[in-house]
């Protein structure tokens, strides 16, 4: 008896593209995200990227005249704020894609746990087709 539907296969392979599709989009949109933080009245700003990455940081003139402690613990202000700032958005993108929030493992590891999972279906699929079934 031979259960297998090449229609199953076409369904199976288009909502595997479409899902592949939308996390490279989303991967797009992650990798545009920027997060931003200041502290000292303005005085310091910070800007980090997706990973939370230091990307830049801006020193106003008066910021110069502070000491290197209160100096230090408004650049660290700073980052934390930037580095909070992309987190949500990332998580923003996440849910508004995904219908959830962002879990407590990073994105690379969330796809690369669904290339591996795409890859076992498509084997069993290889397999079922070999094997006449």
């Amino acid at each position: 008896m031979n259960d297998f539907d090449p229609e199953d296969l076409e369904r199976i392979t288009a909502r595997a593209e479409e899902m592949l599709s939308r996390v490279e989009e989303l991967r797009s949109e992650i990798d545009m995200a920027v997060g931003r933080g200041a502290a000292a009245d303005g005085q310091v700003r910070v800007t980090v990227g997706p990973s939370g990455r230091l990307t830049e940081v801006e020193l106003a003139p008066r910021a110069m005249r502070m000491d290197s402690r209160r100096l230090a613990e408004a650049m660290l202000r700073a980052a934390q704020e930037a580095q909070d700032d992309v987190a949500r958005k990332v998580e923003a993108v996440m849910a508004g894609t995904l219908g959830v929030g962002l879990p407590d493992e990073n994105f690379g590891d969330l796809l690369e746990s669904y290339e591996t999972s795409m890859e076992e279906q498509l084997r069993a699929i290889e397999d079922r087709q070999r094997d006449g079934r």
